[in-house]
């Protein structure tokens, strides 16, 4: 097996777009992985309910509704958070002088718009 060769760079600062981005694509990956730990419990669990309002749902739909809300809802809370917690993410990135990311990066200084950080 072929060992990877990560690329070291320091993130100074961030465009808000990015850091949105970022935290909604980590929410989804988080939510996706509630849903399903959610649905297996939901399976062996025949008396499982899912509330939409006014609406009740058990067993199976419920399970199915849970594996298809959850990463929605996890998506749009870390999508507040987001806006939220940019501001603070600055300022420690300011008095911490940026932190050192590994990992695999495309583009480059002189390409605009693509990959840059």
């Amino acid at each position: 097996m072929e060992k990877k060769s990560y690329d070291r760079m320091t993130l100074k600062s961030l465009k808000i777009s990015s850091y949105i981005k970022l935290c909604v694509v980590a929410g989804l990956a988080i939510g996706l992985l509630l849903a399903i730990f959610q649905f297996v419990i939901a399976l062996l669990n025949v008396t499982t309910t899912a509330n939409i309002g006014s609406i009740v749902l058990t067993g199976l739909p419920a399970a199915l509704m849970i594996l298809i809300i959850t990463p929605f809802l996890t998506s749009f809370y870390a999508l507040f958070f987001s806006l939220i917690s940019y501001p603070p993410l600055l300022f420690v990135l300011r008095k911490m002088n940026g932190i050192v990311l590994e990992g695999v990066f495309e583009g480059g200084e002189g390409n605009e718009g693509e990959g840059n950080l």
